[in-house]
Formats: C-alpha cells, structure tokens, sequence
C-alpha cells in the first residue's frame, strides 16, 4: 500500500461557498508555479489549495541561434551532459512536465522535507527532518524521491540532472528507517549540483606574513599596529598569482552563467630575496617561504629580506606599536632613543620577544616579556618585566626574573631566583638568593636560601628568610599535595583488593588444599584430572598471584607517597639551611626574621647600632624551640 493512500484526511480544507468545483486533470507545463496559480484563480481557489503528481517529463536543448528546441533521446544523454558541452554559453536547456493536477485533500507527505540553494543555484539541497516515529512500507524510497520532484519542479529546478547520488542516499536513509522506524537527525541531501561560475583572474600579490589569523574567542590587539611582520621557519610570507581564465557556470535551472569578459595581464614586479628565503613554483602560484625565523625587512617596496635583529628609536603607540614577536622567533629589539625626559619604550606597550635592549626610559604601564631584558634608564612605577636574564638601571616597576640585576632599586618591586642590588633605597624583594652591595633605607628582603648584603646604611629593614619566597613555590607545594592526594586514593583503593582477595584466600584455603591433593592423587594412578577441577585449581593460584602482585603494588605506593612527603618536608625546612650574612655592622632598627611553616612561627631578632653579628641562621634548642643562631 502506497504512501497516499494510508494517510488519514486529516485538516480537509472545504473549497469556499463560491468555488468552482476543481475536476482533476494532466496539463503540460514548464513553469508549474505559475500554471498552479492561474489554474486555482480560475475555480476561486488559492495556489495552496491544488496539488500534483509528475507524470513524466521531457528535456530539451538548442543552440542560441537556432530557432527550435529539441528533445533529448536517452541515447545522447552521456555525451550532453559532458562538462564541456554543458558549459557551453550557447546551449540553452528546457524541460516541459506533464504534470496531474487535483484538488489537495488533507496532509500530503508525512515527511518534513525543505530545499535550500546557494545565490547562483548551482548547488540545492534536501533537507529531511528528524522525526520520531515514521512508518515504513513498501515503495517509501520512490514517495521520497517523487515528493523531492514535485519540490523541485516548483522552483524550476531541473528533473533527473545534475543528482546523481541523492538515490543512493534516499535508499540508505529508508534502510534505517526501516529497521529504527524513525529519522534519528536532520539529513541533508544534494539533489542538485550544477557548476560554479569561475571569474576570470589577474596577476596578483598576497602578501601572506600580513595576514594575522585571529583565533575564535581571542580579543584583537588594536596597539599591534604590524610595525613588524615576524615569522617562523617554514611560513609562507608571499604568494604570487598567475592570472587565470574563469570559466563559465549552468545552474540547477538549466541557465547558464556567463563570464565577464575582462583583460588579464600577468604583469607582476620582480621580486628580490635573500638567501633565507626560498622560492617554489606551483601550477598556479609561486609561493616564497621562510627557510629560518625572524622579522620581515623590506629595503624597498618589493625586496625582501629575514632579519633577526631589529633597530629602532623608540618603541611606542605613536611609531610602532606594541611587538608581538615571541619568545619562539629569536628576535632582538634594540632601542637607541630616550633619555630622561622621554621613554624609550612608551606609556602602554607591550613588547614580547627574545631580547630587548633600551639605552633609554621604560613608560607607564609597558609590558615587556623577554629572554633578556637590558634597560638603560628607569621603570616606570606601573611598569611591568618578565624575563630570564634581566638588568636594569633605576628601578621602581615590577620584574620578574630569574636572574636579576638593578643598579639602583628605588620602591620597586623584584621577583627572582638570584636578585644582585647595587643600592637599594626602598622597595621590595622576594627571591631564593638575594646579594645586595648596599641598604639604604625601608627596604624588605624576602629569600628563601640566603641574603648576603655588604653594609646597611640606612634603617627601617627587614632581612627575612621564608621558604615560600623562591620563585613557583606555591605552585610546587600544590604540585606535590596533589600527587600525595593521589597516591593516598590508590593505596586505600589498592588496599581494599588484597583485603577482599585475603579473605576469599582464606575462606577457600581448605577447599583448595583438597583440589590440589585430589589432582596429585589421580596423577599417581596415571588418571587425568577433571578439566574443571583443574580449572578450580588454576583460579586458586591466579588469585594468590594477583594477591601477592597487589602487595607489591601497594608497597611501591607507600614508598612514592613518603617520597613525596619527603620532598614537602625538604621544600618547606629549607628555611633550617638558609642564612643572612653582613659584611659590615649593623644599623640600629633593622631587624632579621626567619618564618617557620610548619609550625608557623617566626624567630626574629632587632637589631642594635654597631651590632657585628656576621651570620643569622635557623637552629633548634634543647627544649625545642627555634632560636637565631648568630655568628659574628
């Protein structure tokens, strides 16, 4: 039984009081649309109101200048449908419907079907919506295909052209639906695919190092003003375009889609490179790539050349830009201007390379991330550093290195791993080894290891030692309390099997000391043994296996969480280890702090004017409190 004929009549549209009655008649047509339309105004009826049913159809073909259609034979269809016959701007296609027409009576197709088509209708899709429950029969692939028909007819869209996979599609989707008796998902059909037209194509320049790709979610840097192009060995930094004929295009209507004629030239200018560069012919293209990393120069408009090292006046919003190199490219940036009215580097910027060297100033609010940071002038108090090797003149900013270096630190803020001072007058330092030739005054020492200073002149100081100042120390203690967290889950987790399998060990102990005898027994007189009763057997011993295998397992467990332990323990009584030596006597009002973690106290000592103690270290006493030993 048919699709159409187990329907139910639901919703039946009754015609209006004045309609004419509507007889059911075959009409040929090549607009159906339209011939729908007068058909309905001329019994009073809407468009809507009347359906059809494709009873065949005929296509045909002629040349612009000839004057009559003709109709294509099943015998031609192969060679007309070549691309190069079909392309021709001088064939045009026609096809005439015969089509039955009726008065619609109720839910047509109880599948939900759309087309969609791109702007030049050489690609249409089908789309078949999800549905829960749809009832198969015999015949459902041809109702599909009929209904995609009587879709495409509407819109004038060619019948059996350009659709060769839709029926291998159709046929795969009623096979699913005839096992699931549902459409899971949407499904998406090309009912139709025609050829794109191709424009024609000169002679051109993508300039492929000024393309910044934008990742999806990530904000645009409008300070980046592309003063400099950096690239990495292997990117494509230019790519030259032959010029290309278009090709002329045929829609899924049957219209073609004629070119624009237009001059191509191929006049290009010569392009220089030099030795880092490498040139590669394609068949439409010639493609210019990196052969190292670094920045793009161009001594002039169309020489090109890979530069690592880059030279410039100053660094700013009003010159360059901030320079986003990285850290990957190997580029250094030289600053030669600014002086102690100017930045060198300007208000805002954001410098990220290997290396940078200013002579001059670094503004408010810079940020500079660097390998090697060397600046000849002054921080700026909101200025911000991050690097490996960092030196600076006058600081009063923020760095953060692993080896730093500052002349003079005047209320500044330093994070490092080694930090030396030439003079520190105010400011704040935090490190695992801080050597300081002289302290002014208000300056606070924080290092994890050791705070080795040659004379305190000033007062207001304060020389501590605590293990959490070294760089990454919180991140390494949350390291290790995760790892010990884990290995706590798997030797409880670990504990619970050799207590399970113990038990059941025990409990089968008799029963599998009888096993075994009972084997031994029938081996002795040459019987062989039950396959089940072996089998009992070899369960016995794969459970004392896995058993003893666990054991190890947990021991090994045991051991990595108490080297763990023992590596939080050593993280956090480096303090014990660590000591603050003066070269010189000591100011009065200065004073020296050690902080123990674990209890958390402190032992601190104030200090007298001319005091000569030469060494503070972390001791415990005999009733076990911790005291300052101190050496002079």
């Amino acid at each position: 039984m048919g699709l159409l004929n187990i329907l139910k009549n639901k919703n039946k549209q009754q015609a209006p009081d004045d309609a004419i009655a509507f007889e059911k008649r075959t009409i040929e047509t090549s607009d159906v649309t339209k011939d729908l339309e007068e058909l309905a105004r001329a019994h009073n009826l809407q468009a809507k109101d009347l359906d059809f049913k494709i009873l065949s159809y005929k296509t045909h073909y002629k040349k612009v200048s000839s004057p009559r259609y003709r109709e294509l034979q099943e015998i031609e269809r192969e060679k007309f449908f070549k691309e190069e016959n079909i392309l021709n701007p001088e064939l045009e296609i026609l096809q005439k419907l015969k089509i039955e027409v009726f008065q619609k009576q109720g839910a047509r197709f109880p599948i939900k079907i759309a087309l969609g088509a791109n702007k030049q209708m050489t690609k249409v899709v089908g789309t078949i919506k999800a549905q829960e429950s749809v009832q198969y029969f015999d015949g459902l692939e041809g109702e599909i295909l009929a209904e995609f028909d009587r879709k495409k007819a509407k819109q004038k869209i060619l019948l059996g052209c350009f659709d060769d996979t839709v029926r291998n599609e159709v046929r795969q989707l009623v096979s699913s639906i005839r096992v699931n008796k549902k459409i899971e998902e949407n499904m998406v059909f090309t009912i139709c695919q025609g050829y794109d037209l191709e424009e024609h194509s000169s002679g051109e320049i993508k300039y492929r190092f000024k393309e910044k790709i934008v990742e999806e979610g990530e904000k645009v840097d409008h300070s980046d003003k592309g003063f400099m192009h950096t690239i990495k060995e292997g990117d494509v930094l230019l790519e030259i375009f032959r010029s290309k004929e278009g090709r002329a295009g045929r829609n899924c209507r049957g219209e073609s889609l004629a070119l624009e004629q237009v001059e191509l030239t191929d006049e290009l200018p010569a392009i220089k490179i030099s030795d880092d560069i490498e040139c590669v012919e394609k068949e439409e293209s010639i493609v210019y790539i990196a052969k190292r990393s670094g920045f793009i120069h161009q001594p002039s408009d169309f020489e090109f050349e890979i530069r690592d090292e880059l030279v410039v006046n100053e660094v700013s919003f009003k010159t360059t830009g901030s320079i986003q190199a990285g850290d990957d490219k190997d580029i250094k940036i030289n600053i030669e201007g600014g002086d102690s009215m100017s930045d060198a580097i300007g208000a805002g910027v954001h410098i990220d390379t290997t290396e940078v060297k200013a002579e001059g100033n670094v503004g408010n609010g810079a940020l500079i991330k660097a390998n090697v940071i060397e600046i000849g002038g002054q921080t700026h108090q909101s200025a911000k550093l991050y690097g490996g090797d960092v030196s600076i003149n006058l600081h009063k900013g923020f760095v953060d290195g692993e080896t730093v270096t500052v002349d003079l630190l005047e209320g500044g803020k330093i994070v490092g791993d080694i930090v030396r001072v030439k003079k520190a007058a105010g400011g704040e330092i935090e490190a695992k080894e801080v050597y300081i030739e002289t302290v002014l005054s208000n300056v606070n020492v924080e290092a994890s290891h050791l705070i080795e200073l040659d004379k305190v002149e000033g007062t207001g100081n304060k020389f501590i030692i605590d293990a959490k100042a070294q760089r990454g120390f919180k991140d390494k203690v949350e390291t290790i309390e995760t790892k010990i967290s884990e290995m706590r889950k798997e030797v409880e987790q670990t504990t619970k099997k050799v207590r399970v399998l113990k038990n059941k060990i025990n409990r089968e102990k008799d029963t599998s000391m009888r096993i075994v005898e009972t084997i031994k027994e029938l081996q002795s007189k040459n019987v062989k043994p039950p396959a089940s009763l072996v089998g009992k057997m070899k369960d016995n011993q794969n459970r004392i296996k896995e058993h003893n295998l666990l054991l190890k397992e947990l021991k090994d467990a045991k051991m990595s969480e108490e080297t763990l332990a023992e590596d939080l323990r050593d993280l956090q009584s480096s303090v014990f280890d660590a000591k603050v030596i003066n070269h010189a006597t000591w100011r009065e009002f200065n004073e020296v702090i050690f902080r123990i973690i674990n209890p958390p106290i402190n032992a601190s000592h104030l200090l007298r004017d001319g005091e000569m103690t030469h060494t503070f270290s972390l001791k415990t006493a005999e009733d076990g409190e911790f005291i300052l030993d101190r050496k002079g």
